[in-house]
């Protein structure tokens, strides 16, 4: 059978009755759990039509804790198995992916690795399925793209009900307008916006927030949403969420600067900008605008010149600095940002140290960053 072959029903292993729905980015451990549940074999046995040797795990199978990976030839039996088509598959799975697929020998059951990003994102029931999981390539939350959950692979994965704060869902359209507008460059300046409010939210206690002596600042904000959500028990859990529209607005301010940085405007003009716009009282501390002199270290001022590429889009993405990665995949938050703190762990201190810069790099000081950019420019 060639991957393109249509599959005959009547040589699939077990004469699955029911097929169910693909969804986009779900695991491949998440989609035979799916089917099991739907036509009656246990797991296990869908399992070992994929491969009769196959070693499972003693205390059982959990997509939420386990993946499956697929050799070329277990995904052309997976094919079968679901009366699917494996390009199909491949175009909705991750693991079935052939970049993925071409470096598996046999297929196998590994653990998810325990780092951040990594664990996969529990589906939203609404409009995927109630016990799917999608993979998190590298991404530790999202929202989902109906808008009403936002879906979090930390701490087990979880699910935010954001149907309480209508500023969520304004968030996402503008978000995605940002996107639709600029490429991926939208997503990418949102995800490093996202990190600088993530800062904010660790830095600011909400009795001192930006903005506080001159009326409601953005902490008092952020806690009202953690109360409409019902989650000031899990702040930290809710704090990616609860910043999402400060996070759009900022990076709709670092558009800005994107486009008159090429004609060397004074990085203190729009921190002001940033300012007016987010601060009331008009004023950052130091600690507050750390992580905006981090990133403008990396979007410098630069002479004139137009930058190469096909495309409007892609000329806008050459532009970024080197520590800007493209996103493989659409759809919001899925470009990683050139600031690398962690949230999560602590911001004045990191776990390794980079032994090609010594931690001084932009890349390398919080977490040293294997393509490490080397020492940044006087």
């Amino acid at each position: 059978m060639t991957q393109t072959d249509p599959v005959d029903p009547a040589e699939s292993p077990l004469g699955l009755p029911i097929r169910v729905p693909l969804i986009p980015g779900e695991t491949t451990l998440s989609l035979l759990a799916r089917t099991a549940a739907a036509n009656g074999p246990d797991l296990p046995r869908l399992l070992r039509v994929l491969d009769e040797g196959l070693d499972l795990p003693a205390e059982g199978l959990d997509p939420q804790r386990e993946e499956l990976l697929l050799s070329p030839e277990g995904l052309d039996r997976l094919a079968v198995l679901l009366d699917r088509d494996a390009d199909q598959l491949s175009r909705a799975l991750p693991g079935a992916h052939p970049d993925r697929v071409a470096d598996v020998e046999a297929v196998c059951v590994e653990p998810w690795p325990d780092e951040l990003g990594a664990a996969p994102l529990p589906a939203c029931p609404l409009c995927m399925e109630p016990g799917a999981w999608l993979a998190a390539t590298g991404h530790r939350w999202r929202p989902c793209p109906c808008g009403r959950r936002w879906l979090a692979g930390d701490d087990g994965g979880y699910l935010v009900d954001t149907a309480p704060v209508p500023d969520l869902g304004w968030a996402l359209q503008r978000h995605r307008q940002l996107v639709h507008r600029l490429g991926p460059v939208g997503d990418a300046l949102l995800a490093d916006a996202h990190q600088v409010m993530l800062w904010w939210w660790v830095s600011i206690p909400r009795s001192r927030g930006p903005g506080r002596d001159g009326g409601r600042g953005v902490a008092d904000v952020w806690h009202a949403r953690e109360e409409a959500l019902g989650m000031t028990r899990h702040r930290r859990r809710v704090a990616p969420v609860v910043v999402y529209p400060e996070a759009v607005t900022l990076a709709e301010l670092m558009w800005s600067w994107e486009e008159q940085r090429r004609k060397r405007v004074s990085p203190a003009a729009w921190i002001e900008a940033v300012v007016a716009e987010l601060v009331p009282v008009g004023t950052l501390t130091r600690q507050e605008r750390a992580p905006l002199d981090y990133w403008l270290e990396q979007h410098r001022p630069e002479t004139a010149g137009k930058s190469s590429g096909r495309t409007a889009a892609d000329r806008r993405w050459n532009h970024l600095p080197a520590l800007h990665r493209r996103p493989t995949e659409p759809g919001p938050f899925r470009a990683p940002s050139c600031l690398m703190w962690v949230y999560g762990l602590p911001l004045t201190s990191v776990t390794a140290v980079c032994p090609r810069c010594n931690g001084r790099a932009p890349s390398c000081r919080w977490v040293p960053y294997t393509e490490c950019t080397g020492l940044p420019r006087k």
